[in-house]
């Protein structure tokens, strides 16, 4: 099941979060960035925030009966484009579909938009998110320095269009 956040479903954020952070970015990001970063942009009162930002939407997977990954949408209408800020998969339910099922919920929610293509940001490192998001059809066409704490990271930025 996908459905969009509540407050409740903050800490399970969370835990997401961090979980796949360590599985994915700790290789390549000291713990002590990743949790400052973490700390700034992920508290309770941070993403409490981000649910009243305009143009906001974040959605939750549920598959056994407990939360599994989520997706950050939001809407820059300076811009005019759609952004997947965030799909975070638990390591024990990545390979399920539930990335692709929140893809297409992203999707979905940029269509009320107006808008008929999606932008992402990855790490460079992070090079099985790069070939899952090249097999979708996501063309990176941007190259530019995120930064977590301490660590600067390169970071592809990318779109797909959709009907």
């Amino acid at each position: 099941m996908i459905r969009e956040w509540t407050e409740t479903d903050l800490p399970d954020l969370r835990h997401i979060t961090w979980e796949t952070w360590v599985a994915t970015y700790a290789s390549f990001i000291p713990l002590e960035d990743l949790r400052a970063y973490y700390d700034e942009h992920y508290s309770i009162k941070a993403l409490a925030e981000l649910m009243r930002a305009p143009g906001f939407r974040g959605l939750i997977a549920i598959e056994e009966d407990r939360p599994a990954g989520y997706a950050k949408v939001k809407y820059n209408d300076d811009e005019k484009k759609c952004y997947l800020s965030s799909l975070y998969i638990l390591p024990d339910f990545q390979g399920c579909g539930i990335g692709g099922r929140l893809m297409e919920r992203g999707e979905t929610i940029a269509r009320t938009f107006g808008v008929n293509e999606i932008w992402l940001g990855v790490m460079v490192q992070n090079t099985s998110a790069l070939a899952w998001y090249r097999k979708r059809g996501f063309q990176f066409v941007q190259e530019e320095p995120f930064t977590m704490g301490q660590t600067s990271v390169m970071h592809l930025i990318g779109y797909r269009t959709f009907d």
